[in-house]
């Protein structure tokens, strides 16, 4: 964090990069500079803290394909957490009740790091998902809680929209597994629905894909995803060395509950308009289960087959007829 001569700091959380008067919040409504007077008991004047540290807004154990994670431990669950907050304000949202800073009500519960923890291990999941809102913004609890649960044997992942700075991806590598990051459009979508800009995402993704496992998701919107913005994503994400795409439809949501839903037939017109320049597409929110299978990229052999359940029949990762390695963390 930052300072400057009129006492303002910055955060380094995501890329809005706030400079916080003192007593004031960033963009996100749960940074908050701390003044020096009226400093609290365990604050530190003049410091930059998360004012939804521990304030549980969600939880739950959730099959993993749901984040959606489907190269990730597949068929197993996830201990999902949220805190409240988001640095965007998407006008589709669909969790606005938890996410969005001035509508949040009580906290289900509070849970410090070591309550986390404890939470984790009684829902028997191998995996300890921060969704549901921005985790971004609140990354401090999640490095907290990554720290004392990694050596427990938990795996830790993310679901972001990836509005972070480098410095936060720097943070964050070490101790995250695995990603699912959202790529929602291009800038004109950013700046028209989510009062943001893409660029840091896209950078985002490109310093994540080398080092993590990532998996990225756009939501259609009929009137906003035509095929020649999807050719730019597609390039955007092959460039970047992405290998799993989800294209997901669009249910009316948030402020935009009169928008038109993305149709069956839109999605299924979008996916076979991509080069398949990235080996594993999928489609979300869809009726259609072919579209959600895991194929073998070498000889088209199903590997991951997905309905009600999930199902690997990979050996370990590998493809079960010509021994193929999926990309993927599947043990």
């Amino acid at each position: 964090m930052s300072g400057d001569t009129d006492n303002r700091r910055e955060c380094d959380f995501c890329a809005h990069r706030c400079r916080i008067p003192p007593g004031g919040k960033g963009l996100c409504g749960v940074r908050y500079h701390v003044p020096v007077a009226g400093t609290q008991s365990g604050e530190r004047s003049g410091e930059i803290v998360t004012t939804v540290y521990g304030e549980i807004q969600a939880a739950a154990v959730d099959p993993i394909e749901k984040k959606p994670l489907y190269h990730f431990l597949p068929g197993s669950t996830a201990f999902s957490v949220a805190l409240g907050g988001c640095n965007f304000r998407c006008r589709f949202c669909q969790n606005d009740h938890i996410a969005f800073a001035d509508r949040l009500g009580p906290p289900r519960a509070h849970w410090e790091p070591p309550d986390l923890l404890a939470a984790w291990k009684r829902s028997r999941s191998p995996t300890i998902a921060f969704t549901y809102t921005e985790p971004g913004v609140w990354q401090d609890y999640v490095i907290d809680c990554a720290r004392l649960a990694r050596p427990e044997g938990a795996r830790i992942v993310m679901i972001s929209n990836g509005f972070l700075t480098p410095r936060a991806v720097e943070r964050l590598l070490p101790l995250v597994d695995g990603f699912n990051i959202d790529l929602k459009g291009d800038e004109q979508f950013y700046r028209t629905l989510c009062r943001a800009t893409d660029a840091p995402v896209i950078d985002t993704i490109r310093r994540v894909a080398p080092h993590r496992h990532l998996e990225v998701t756009t939501m259609l919107m009929e009137r906003f995803h035509d095929s020649a913005l999807l050719g730019r994503l597609e390039e955007e994400l092959h460039h970047a060395g992405v290998q799993v795409w989800h294209l997901s439809r669009f249910h009316p949501a948030g402020s935009m509950l009169g928008e038109r839903a993305t149709s069956e037939t839109f999605l299924q017109d979008a996916l076979r308009s991509l080069r398949r320049g990235i080996p594993y597409l999928y489609a979300g929110n869809s009726r259609f289960y072919e579209n959600q299978q895991t194929m073998c990229p070498q000889c088209d052999t199903v590997c991951i087959t997905r309905g009600s359940v999930a199902e690997d029949h990979t050996l370990r990762g590998a493809c079960p007829r010509c021994g193929h390695l999926l990309y993927g963390v599947f043990s």
